[in-house]
């Protein structure tokens, strides 16, 4: 199986931008404490060019000790290069503890604002990004850009600063040699880099396949129930496993090439050391250096090794972090609800629950059109079936009214207001909507009954006296704690239609001006149908109401009935008068075929 389309552009979108362009979106991530990363790097400068200038002085303390000076003249040398060691570890202790600080803030504010950004992107985005992509989004990419900053940061700063000063101080002290050994490094640094594109590809494969995993991991557990009835175990297993194998395939190639960039590199990393002892000791016999020049030059070339093995080490760190950003950053820059819906109204009314759809066609993809010139008029208290073939645009057009999609065209008017002028946090906030697909949360029975956000102050009295409206009572009161009742994630532990009853008694306390059924009383078993319909009549009582239905009785007693076919509105009235017309209504009507 190969990896969907937007997948693949997705990767080729990533593949297109350079490494330090990358590393630069990376860093720009910390822009906020900018501050105390350059202090961290200040205290490592130090700690490193602290470390260098003592092994000059152990240098020094090699010829005292060679040429038998006086102890008197070795202590203050000695005592020297104890502090400045001494205090190289200081400075890096301080420096990676300010770093720590700085990434748990980077992290947390990065978490929060891919949370705030995915409350703000446009229902459209999540029809058309699978779900295991956007959970990779918020959990591996922020680990990865996580790691980089808690870890990675500190070890490659260091490395980077430690090859600076230890190359800088290896020129100072003796030109010509220190040209040599430079020259002699170049490899172990050039192939580091220069092997970078295979890691990066192929870390990029792996994250496109892991966010390809997920998702299909996020599919199938969704759609447990039927695959079990239809007996799909064996293909949705087979299914999982060639995704899986897809990115195992890819880890492999990835710590394939890891393992072949780390041992070489420690090699060539080698090299220096040998050539200082090789050429050094040579010219110490010639009489052409000095003994504690070399000792210098040995710890010079032994503090180069560690960095080159440092990034060698951290490359891949390095390079997942790059990857993850740039997947973060595209997440981030998404087209949000407001850009995609138009300015948000300034207005604040209070709903009375009138509708007016003047003209309105709507498509969720260019050119596609899933209603066509649709126009009717609710006046407030009415209840409206909308019934039609499955694919007709009754779902549609009850999702224009909190304006979860944009308009193609048309109008939509609630109490004669343009919907485009009202504030659209406080016109959801009067709208209520109850599925067949009730979501329930893990806590209490009271914390979900409160989940709509509205009656967050209620007394227990009140909620109890809503639970006793729709029936829910009658569950309370078989249940141990009562309001405190802990529920499940999916609300497991209670049947469909205790589910359903919760639902109700959640919209009868958040007491919506206009309220949407969609298909509300499906699956219902046996035990609480006669409360589900009591729920039902309590929770219309008083409101507009919108009733999407696939069974005839569930809206034969609705005051208006609006029958969709392809997009359009074909035939509107009341129950007996469709029938009477013997037109499209009256035969889904007969065939049971409402939607």
């Amino acid at each position: 199986m190969t990896d969907n389309a937007s997948s693949e552009s997705d990767d080729k979108i990533l593949a297109s931008a350079s490494d330090l362009i990358g590393m630069l979106q990376v860093l720009r991530m910390g822009s906020h404490v900018y501050r105390q990363l350059f202090s961290a790097l200040a205290l490592i400068v130090v700690a490193a060019m602290s470390v260098m200038y003592s092994a000059r002085l152990l240098g020094r303390i090699v010829e005292s000790l060679v040429s038998g000076r006086d102890a008197s003249e070795i202590w203050p040398i000695s005592a020297a290069f104890l502090a400045l060691e001494a205090g190289a570890v200081a400075c890096q202790y301080f420096g990676r503890v300010i770093l720590a600080h700085a990434t748990i803030e980077i992290t947390y504010k990065l978490r929060s604002e891919l949370f705030a950004k995915m409350r703000r992107l446009p229902i459209a985005y999540f029809d058309s990004q699978p779900l295991g992509r956007t959970i990779t989004r918020l959990t591996s990419d922020v680990e990865g850009i996580e790691n980089f900053f808690t870890g990675t940061l500190a070890r490659v700063l260091i490395a980077v600063i430690n090859i600076v000063t230890v190359l800088t101080a290896m020129l100072v002290t003796d030109l010509h040699f220190g040209v040599i050994i430079v020259a002699v490094c170049l490899p172990a640094l050039l192939f580091s880099v220069g092997l970078r594109r295979p890691v990066v590809f192929w870390l990029r494969t792996y994250k496109r396949r892991s966010a390809h995993l997920n998702a299909k991991l996020a599919e199938y557990l969704n759609g447990l129930p039927v695959i079990r009835i239809f007996g799909l175990e064996i293909w949705s297993q087979r299914q999982f496993d060639e995704s899986a194998a897809e990115l195992l395939q890819a880890g492999i190639a990835t710590l394939n090439w890891n393992s072949v960039i780390r041992p070489v590199a420690v090699f060539l990393c080698s090299l220096p050391t040998v050539l200082v002892l090789w050429l050094g000791g040579q010219r110490v016999i010639e009489g052409a250096m000095e003994l504690g020049l070399l000792v210098a030059f040995v710890r010079f070339s032994e503090r180069f090794v560690s960095p080159i093995r440092v990034i060698s080490t951290e490359i891949q760190n390095i390079q997942e972090a790059v990857v993850s950003s740039e997947r973060v950053r595209r997440m981030l820059t998404e087209t949000e609800e407001h850009d995609v819906l138009g300015r948000d109204g300034p207005l604040l009314p209070t709903l009375r629950g009138g509708i007016e759809f003047r003209d309105v066609c709507m498509s969720y993809k260019s050119g596609t059109q899933v209603l066509k010139g649709v126009s009717f008029k609710i006046t407030p208290g009415m209840k409206v079936g909308l019934v039609g073939a499955t694919g007709s645009g009754k779902s549609s057009t009850v999702n224009l009214i909190p304006r979860l999609y944009p308009l193609q065209s048309g109008q939509i008017f609630l109490d004669d207001i343009n919907i485009a002028d009202i504030k659209s946090a406080h016109l959801r906030r009067q709208l209520g909507y109850v599925s067949q697909d009730v979501i329930v949360f893990a806590g209490s029975l009271r914390e979900n009954l409160l989940a709509s956000g509205a009656g967050q102050g209620l007394s227990d009295e009140l909620i109890l006296a809503a639970c006793a409206r729709t029936g829910l009572s009658e569950v309370i009161a078989n249940v141990e704690d009562g309001l405190d009742y802990q529920l499940v994630e999916g609300g497991e532990n209670l049947s469909a239609g205790e589910r359903q009853l919760v639902a109700f008694t959640r919209m009868l306390l958040r007491d919506p001006a206009i309220l949407i059924l969609d298909e509300a009383t499906a699956n219902i078993d046996e035990h609480c149908e006669r409360m589900i319909q009591t729920a039902t009549f309590e929770l219309m009582a008083g409101r507009t109401c919108l009733v999407i239905a696939h069974r005839l009785s569930t809206i034969i007693n609705c005051d208006l009935i609006l029958v969709f076919a392809d997009g359009q509105i074909v035939e509107q009235g009341t129950h007996s008068e469709l029938m009477g017309r013997g037109g499209y209504y009256a035969d889904l009507a007969g065939k049971q075929l409402l939607g």
